[in-house]
């Protein structure tokens, strides 16, 4: 029991400072590998934002079919920009391209400059999904590829969901352009129907005016007829009158002669008669020739009297004779009037039926004009609305798209997944295995050197004790944990190589790379263990260790851890083992491996000198070197 307590192994670290501290350090070990790795690596996606991204945006805005102009390269940058998930930098395609190239870029994110007019592609029959360009380099980090690419399925999910709303609008634009057309087809066909209403009514008061029309224009032909006939009845009693009256007149004339003479023959009868009457009041014994005489000498002749008497009776036989055919002609002249009457009543009963047909038939003609003003009104609205429709109809056909069976699956597709991400791996390396290949053969390289010191002695005695110099007395110590790296190195490559499957792009110099690296390593060991002593020296080689774990950038970005390890990380050997042997495996030799070999290849140098220099003046024993406070 007495070897298992505390003060048979402990008692010795109560004598001087350095044990005690090396006690503490003991005691701080697992939180050292524990926590220290566990807080690099806590939570590296939330730091996402740290890692420099290039953002180029070549893009050249697209009309859309309504005139608008579509920059959904902006509109993607502003909100790549707005979210700030990555650390984006917005530079040129030259600037992005060399970044990318020399690590000063993660990776990098193009906008090529097609991607407005594929998006705007959605309203022909030969849609094309966006597309984003993103331009990885295993060589800056094989993690750091594969965090961007989970990053970007998510930005690209961000942006398909801006561009799927602006794909939805442009095809939400088209349909309701295209509803527009309907309803304006609507509303034409509305009016369509209006005038088409409006010229049946047209035409139904166009028929009934023709009818109207028609009826009166036979009641006018008709009464025209019996006009025609009255007048020509009119015409034959005109005409027989004015020959009963130019009868008449002559009758009359003769008539008037005759009766003058009967006039004029009576009055010399009368005379005659009364001469007689007078004469024989005076000698009612007179003879006839005593008459005679009496007459004759008193200037007149019973042959005058005679003679009147014989022209009262001729000019009565005249007028006998005349009496008949002025009867006649009197006559012929009733008859001619009364055919003049009749004739004049049958042409004012036609006159009338004519003006009554004659306005019938100009209302008909009114109706008719009206029923082919409101035809010719329907048919202009009906024309109108013929030409609205046939016009919205055009439009809304040439807006609505005319899509085959492949055009529907393309369509589909592209609005399904409207941003597609086109990328590219320079230098890629073949998964994960490869991609922390770097990463563990540093450490491997490291451990190897610390396993090394554990079983060799760093610094011989027996040269120490000698006349020998510093620096060959560290090789003494060296060299042989030369040669057991190198079968290190040998034995690790070749069954990474031959057993694994690892394909670094140059073996040979990865292999020296690596050879370079233990060397160095087993140098900056034997150095601390030379400066502060075996124990002191084994712990600040594993806290080195650590914090090259967690700092080197390794794993996962450094950009992605907290800014204590960003802030060691370009001190660090392994960041520039890691960085080195990234740019030898995955191909892309470039600034980043010069300065790792510069730097390891320094080291090495540094620590030997250090070494060399330090165990110099350790050739001069004391009581300290005799009994050394800490001893492992």
């Amino acid at each position: 029991m007495s070897l298992l307590s505390p003060g048979t192994e402990l008692k010795r670290f109560r004598r001087g400072t350095l044990p005690k501290a090396a006690l503490a350090v003991l005691l701080f070990i697992p939180l050292i590998y524990g926590a220290l790795y566990l807080w690099a690596f806590w939570a590296p996606d939330t730091h996402m934002d740290a890692l420099p991204i290039a953002l180029v945006n070549q893009d050249v805005p697209a009309t859309m079919s309504d005139g608008t102009t579509l920059a959904a390269g902006s509109q993607v940058v502003d909100q790549l920009l707005a979210g700030g998930d990555l650390g984006w930098k917005v530079v040129n395609a030259a600037v992005a391209a060399s970044g990318v190239s020399d690590g000063t870029y993660t990776f990098a994110v193009t906008i090529p400059a097609d991607f407005s007019t594929d998006l705007a592609s959605v309203e022909t029959t030969e849609p094309t999904a966006g597309r984003i360009e993103v331009s990885y380099n295993d060589t800056n980090s094989f993690l750091a590829t594969t965090l961007g690419q989970h990053a970007m399925i998510q930005v690209r999910d961000a942006v398909a969901a801006t561009t799927t709303e602006t794909t939805a609008n442009t095809m939400l634009v088209g349909i309701s352009t295209l509803a527009d057309g309907i309803r304006s087809a609507s509303d034409a066909a509305q009016q369509l129907n209006d005038g088409a209403a409006a010229l049946d009514g047209g035409i139904a008061d166009l028929s009934d005016g023709l009818t109207q029309l028609s009826a009166a224009s036979t009641d006018a032909a008709a009464g025209g007829r019996d006009l025609a006939s009255g007048l020509d009845s009119l015409h034959t009693g005109a005409s027989d009158l004015s020959a009963g009256l130019g009868r008449l007149a002559s009758q009359t004339s003769t008539l008037t002669s005759d009766s003058a003479k009967l006039a004029a023959g009576a009055s010399q009868v009368s005379a005659g008669v009364e001469t007689i009457a007078q004469l024989a009041a005076v000698n009612p014994t007179m003879t006839l020739a005593q008459l005679e005489g009496l007459l004759e000498a008193n200037g007149g002749s019973l042959a005058a009297l005679s003679a009147g008497a014989s022209s009262v009776s001729s000019g009565a036989a005249t007028l006998s004779v005349s009496a008949p055919a002025l009867t006649d002609a009197i006559s012929q002249l009733d008859a001619g009037a009364a055919t003049v009457a009749s004739g004049a009543s049958t042409a004012a009963s036609a006159a009338r039926r004519l003006s009554t047909g004659l306005d019938a038939l100009a209302s008909g003609a009114a109706s008719a004009s009206d029923g082919a003003t409101t035809a010719a009104a329907g048919s202009s609205e009906l024309a109108a609305g013929t030409d609205t429709m046939a016009t919205t109809l055009a439009e809304g056909a040439a807006l609505a798209p005319n899509y085959s069976s492949s055009d529907i699956a393309t369509l589909s597709t592209v609005i399904a997944t409207p941003v597609v991400l086109d990328e590219t791996t320079a230098n890629k390396v073949q998964g994960f295995g490869e991609g922390f290949a770097p990463f563990f053969i540093t450490l491997a390289t490291f451990v190897g050197a610390l396993i090394t010191w554990l079983i060799l002695r760093p610094l011989p005695r027996r040269p120490l004790a000698s006349n020998a110099s510093g620096m060959r007395t560290v090789m003494t110590g060296y060299v042989p944990a030369v040669f057991i790296a190198a079968g290190q190195v040998v034995i690790m490559m070749a069954v990474l190589v031959l057993g694994v499957g690892l394909r670094p792009e140059h073996l040979v110099a990865t292999t020296l790379f690596v050879t370079l690296t233990a060397l160095a390593f087993l140098a900056l060991q034997q150095m601390f263990i030379i400066l502060l002593g075996t124990a002191a020296g084994r712990v600040v080689s594993l806290v080195l260790l650590m914090l090259q774990l967690s700092s080197s950038g390794g794993t996962y970005p450094v950009e992605t851890t907290p800014s204590f390890f960003s802030a060691i990380h370009p001190y660090m050997p392994a960041t520039y083992v890691v960085n080195g042997l990234r740019a030898l495996m995955g191909g892309g030799v470039d600034g980043r491996f010069w300065v790792a070999l510069a730097f390891m290849t320094g080291l090495l140098m540094i620590s030997l000198a250090v070494s060399a220099f330090a165990t110099g003046r350790q050739k001069v024993w004391t009581i300290a070197r005799l009994h050394p406070e800490l001893t492992v």
